[in-house]
């Protein structure tokens, strides 16, 4: 008996397991650039108007990310109120490490 629920186990894992582009980490998003203007931000599961923050990665690779969320943050509870993160004002830049950042805006 063990060794079905073993065999069925294994068998479920194996099926449709997800691939990431070469270089990237699976579950990570997309995250390599060589413009800025390839990069945006999104929001992390809990908007920066419920408690949370916004994360950059590349701008082909919201759609992707965004079908996802239910699936990603199906558990996380948000806050009721304005996050003060610091990518909630912010923009999306492509650093010198050829990786989408978030980059806070400069307050005086």
């Amino acid at each position: 008996m063990r060794a079905l629920v073993l065999a069925f186990a294994l068998a479920a894992c194996a099926k449709g397991a997800p691939t990431s582009p070469p270089g990237e980490a699976k579950g990570e998003p997309a995250v390599n650039c060589t413009a800025s203007e390839d990069c945006d931000l999104v929001d992390a599961c809990c908007g920066c108007n419920a408690g949370g923050r916004k994360i950059a990665m590349r701008k082909d690779a919201i759609a992707g990310f965004e079908a996802s969320r239910a699936q990603r943050c199906g558990g996380q509870m948000c806050a009721m109120h304005v996050s003060t993160d610091a990518s909630c004002d912010a923009e999306a830049t492509c650093g010198g490490n050829g990786r989408c950042n978030v980059t806070p805006h400069m307050h005086h």
